[in-house]
């Protein structure tokens, strides 16, 4: 079955306990400023209810019927409410676009993004429902084959080898709590460790680059240059997949890597290039949109 989608005819697949040491809190700080270790609270991720019933245009009568079981915050309600102006908004106007999604997805792009709460890659790149499969992890990490199997490496097996996609970003940000605690970990701890600081000194080369080059630097400047460097290195670590590799040098897959400045919201993004002369790869067409 074939789906046209960007001009090209595209196959479709069917379908805590809170540690405190000084790694996970700085994870958590550099998350959001409002958060407090042990205080996941519904009221903290969502604005408040006044806010939403202005934004949505909820009725005297809604409000009415919910005052006397409502005395605080009515997290199910908001999703309700959200939910319904999506379907009222989005998916009605564009029934025939959803149903054929419900049949089959044909994506042309896979992106490894963090899993951090401001950075969701489909709001601030635009796609939409069908055009990015997508995976997020704590400092968007990508690791090399040797490692092992993970979530991320399984689902770009997926998007790769049966979905097919076109191309591959991985996406990564400023303020990156994972990059923190990556930056605050003490290389000599081992068995000890929380499962964050176990998954993020997969990025320990760029950590180890970063403190060569920028050991002059303050720790925010220096975590800064490390998001960037790890982004790097999961680029390069996608070659070490042979099903991704191949596709590359034959131009069937392109890797893209970009930078999302939270503070000035820019976007800085690089492309994997190969050297067909000596069969490498480097990062260049190095890019900033602002």
């Amino acid at each position: 079955m074939a789906f046209t989608l960007g001009g090209r005819a595209r196959r479709l697949v069917s379908a805590t306990s809170v540690h405190q040491n000084g790694c996970l809190h700085k994870l958590q700080q550099t998350g959001s400023d409002r958060f407090q270790l042990g205080e996941a609270k519904a009221i903290r991720l969502l604005p408040r209810r006044t806010n939403m019933v202005q934004e949505l245009g909820i009725g005297e009568e809604f409000m009415e019927g919910n005052r006397e079981t409502d005395t605080s915050y009515d997290f199910l309600g908001e999703m309700r409410q959200r939910f319904m102006r999506f379907k009222r908004q989005k998916y009605l106007p564009e029934i025939e676009k959803f149903q054929a999604l419900a049949i089959a997805q044909s994506p042309n792009v896979m992106v490894i993004g963090c899993a951090d709460s401001r950075v969701c890659p489909s709001y601030v790149l635009g796609f939409q429902p069908g055009e990015a499969f997508t995976i997020r992890n704590v400092a968007n990490l990508v690791t090399p084959v040797q490692n092992g199997p993970t979530e991320t490496n399984s689902a770009l097996e997926f998007a790769v080898t049966t979905l097919q996609v076109e191309n591959i970003i991985v996406m990564g940000h400023s303020n990156c709590g994972g990059i923190a605690a990556l930056m605050s970990h003490q290389n000599h701890q081992g068995q000890h460790s929380s499962l964050v600081e176990r998954w993020v000194m997969n990025g320990k080369a760029a950590k180890l680059r970063t403190q060569l080059a920028s050991s002059h630097l303050s720790f925010d400047e220096q975590c800064r240059n490390c998001e960037k460097e790890s982004i790097k290195d999961s680029v390069m670590n996608l070659i070490s997949y042979s099903w991704i590799r191949d596709r590359v040098k034959t131009g069937e897959v392109k890797i893209h890597g970009c930078y999302y400045n939270l503070s000035d919201c820019s976007l800085e993004k690089w492309r994997l290039s190969s050297d067909k002369d000596n069969n490498g790869f480097h990062i260049s067409d190095r890019e900033i949109w602002s």
